[in-house]
């Protein structure tokens, strides 16, 4: 630290300067400044304290006054850590105090009770506790005093020992808790905690059980449809427990507030309003309305219950007011699009806006495009986008590379991701969707300007090299079974060219692997189990809220019976030689059979998949073919359908293998014997 000195304000006769004087603190007792003090040796000392210099260090005297004397408070400054701190400590002390004031306020009597009731809480929710029963019954007798029910019930550690009542408790006790908790239900639903014993009652409960806890809910739907915690229990009431009248009931409180009290039971659509009175229809579209907007202004639009009245909005609504709505929820389609209603509020939202809000549309759906394409419901709206959105190039960015990047993961879920997929690379086609699903696609074309076959010859070069890479990369997975394998067919229709000599090269390697092995049934990449069953007719005139939404199942928190689960299904589903799988075996065949269409389409030139797989195969190889009856018809139809160079090479393969081709006696073996004339 650099110092300064400070020279006295009297000098020596000899003209030398003395040392500095230490300076005093300044006396704050007294406004009137004290008279200069004279030393021995003739110095003066100064009472009057000067401000520290630029670079000396800050130091503070200690007080003077006696013990026990007031000494004055310094002034608060701002921005100072001298002052946060002091606002810090003041805080907390308030809070302090609050928090002491709460605990005097609140009831001894309730207090012990909860505590008491946690005790024996502890030892019913154990897993291998005995007497349960017992344990509910002194619960019960604990809290039905002086309605503990409605007052523990938003707390969150005696929340728990409701649910956990409501779990293991009998029917009677059960509908007892029910009873009190019942008037209150509002305030349970739209609370943090308490929200959880509502849906015990629906996990839990009797149909008797479910249908009074939807009566309460039906009193103020409106109220707990706005709200964070209670809009997913009104969805999951109209959703899965409401019956069709309870649900009707739901939504005539959204028509106007006349139904609040008194139900109609002959009014189930919103037409039904103004059937009799038509004057009405203004006042219950603008109802209408006003709770759809400030449900999007909430974000909580992920409800059937505003799917149904969404759809029947716009069908009713006027141009000016249907816009207003439709520019509100275009940001929301993928929230929208987890329910049959939904869906098809979104595809018609999305068919009647402007090329401008399409555009900012795909844009906010692009993070849920792969979710939306193995959705039940989502994967209409993504089909109907890819058949009538004109814009390509926007189409392949916010649409088709995410699905490029997922291929195998929205293949491997389902039905509904393999429908996806196959409408890009060859839509129209009836093995892979019904006709009834096929014309209702294309009559979306009535909102696109662009002639579909030019767009779907683009979408189709967006798409084409990233699938490629992908068979490349990873080709057994589509011969994984039978369904993912009539794909695959599907797709190699569309492809001409090197690309299609690409795609054959790496499906031969995988076919002619001595080692390929398949499940018997096509396993799902979330677990589940594929059957070789034709897929059911769309349903039709389907009535507001009667389809249901897709059950969300939540992940076992066992990992060991998950694990042992799965093991036991897996050894009900053996491995089995890919070539004498039967569903893979139909889409084999239907691969090589589209050798000879596209040579009449194309000439001589086009890449064969017969000349891939006789090019691949080996003679030992081949020797385990002729010995297998599927396998032989393969061989067969190869030959049948291609050209006189692919027969010779063929013969060469199998010349070898003469006699012990005369000695199978299955069908395959023989017709192919005759056909080769070895």
């Amino acid at each position: 630290m650099i110092q300064t000195k400070k020279r006295s304000v009297s000098s020596s006769e000899n003209g030398a300067f003395e040392k500095p004087v230490k300076k005093l603190k300044e006396d704050t007792t007294t406004d009137k400044p004290k008279a200069k003090t004279p030393k021995k040796d003739g110095t003066v000392k100064s009472n009057f304290s000067k401000p520290a210099g630029k670079f000396q260090k800050k130091t503070t005297a200690p007080s003077s006054g006696k013990p026990g004397e007031k000494v004055e408070k310094k002034p608060f400054v701002a921005n100072t850590p001298e002052s946060k701190k002091e606002y810090w400590n003041g805080l907390k002390a308030k809070q302090k105090e609050l928090r002491q004031q709460r605990r005097q306020n609140k009831s001894k009597e309730l207090y012990e009770l909860s505590v008491s009731a946690k005790k024996i809480y502890e030892k019913l929710k154990r897993k291998a506790a005995e007497n349960k029963e017992e344990l509910v019954q002194k619960l019960h007798e604990l809290l039905s005093k002086e309605n503990a029910y409605a007052k523990i019930a938003t707390s969150h550690d005696t929340a728990r020992v409701i649910q956990c009542m409501i779990k293991n408790a009998s029917e009677e006790i059960r509908d007892q808790i029910a009873s009190s908790l019942m008037p209150g239900v509002v305030d349970l639903a739209t609370s943090k905690y308490g929200h959880h014993c509502v849906t015990s009652l629906f996990k839990h409960g009797s149909k008797l059980l479910w249908a009074r806890v939807v009566d309460a809910i039906i009193k103020d739907v409106l109220k707990m449809v706005n709200h964070t915690f209670s809009s997913a229990i009104v969805d999951s009431a109209y959703n899965e427990y409401a019956t069709n009248e309870q649900r009707n009931f739901m939504r005539q409180a959204f028509y106007s507030e006349l139904f609040k009290l008194d139900k109609d039971r002959t009014v189930q659509t919103m037409k039904d309003c103004w059937k009799t009175n038509a004057y009405m229809k203004p006042s219950v579209l603008s109802t209408v309305k006003g709770h759809l907007v400030q449900a999007a202004n909430k974000k909580l639009t992920d409800n059937s219950l505003l799917h149904a009245l969404l759809v029947e909005f716009l069908e009713e609504a006027g141009t000016t007011e249907r816009s207003e709505v439709m520019e509100l929820y275009l940001p929301l389609l993928a929230s929208i699009s987890s329910t049959r209603d939904g869906t098809g509020a979104a595809i018609y939202c999305f068919l009647h806006s402007v090329v401008k809000d399409r555009r900012a549309a795909l844009k906010a759906m692009k993070p849920y495009i792969e979710k939306l394409s193995i959705h039940e419901h989502g994967h209409r709206l993504i089909m109907c986008i890819l058949n009538c959105y004109d814009d390509t190039v926007t189409l392949g960015k916010q649409v088709i590379s995410p699905i490029m990047e997922q291929l195998e993961t929205i293949v491997g879920s389902g039905e509904w991701g393999r429908k996806v997929v196959g409408w890009i690379f060859s839509p129209d086609d009836k093995d892979l969707l019904h006709p009834t699903q096929i014309e209702l696609l294309n009559g979306y074309l009535e909102h696109s300007k662009k002639d579909k076959e030019i767009r779907r010859k683009e979408v189709f070069a967006v798409a084409k090299e990233p699938f490629c890479k992908q068979i490349e990369s990873n080709a057994s997975f589509w011969l994984r079974g039978g369904h993912t394998a009539l794909l695959t067919a599907s797709i190699l229709k569309k492809f001409q060219g090197e690309e299609l000599a690409r795609l054959h090269r790496a499906l031969a390697k995988v076919i002619c692997d001595p080692n390929w092995k398949v499940h018997e049934n096509e396993i799902n990449l979330d677990g589940s189990i594929l059957s070789l069953e034709v897929e059911k007719k769309p349903k039709e005139n389907v009535t507001p809220g009667a389809e249901r939404k897709i059950k969300k199942i939540k992940k076992s928190p066992f990992e060991e019976e998950k694990a042992a689960a799965r093991e036991k299904q897996l050894a009900t589903n053996p491995l089995v030689n890919g070539l004498e799988h039967a569903g893979i075996h139909i889409a084999l065949k239907k691969m090589i059979k589209q050798d000879q269409e596209k040579r009449q389409q194309g000439g001589e030139d086009v890449s064969q998949f017969g000349f891939a797989i006789v090019e691949e195969l080996t003679v030992e190889h081949a020797a385990s073919w002729i010995a297998q009856n599927r396998s032989s018809f393969l061989l067969l139809l190869i030959f049948e359908n291609s050209t006189e160079e692919v027969q010779q090479m063929l013969r060469k393969k199998l010349a070898p293998l003469k006699k012990e081709l005369k000695a199978q006696k299955h069908t395959g073996g023989k017709l192919l014997g005759e056909k080769l004339k070895l």
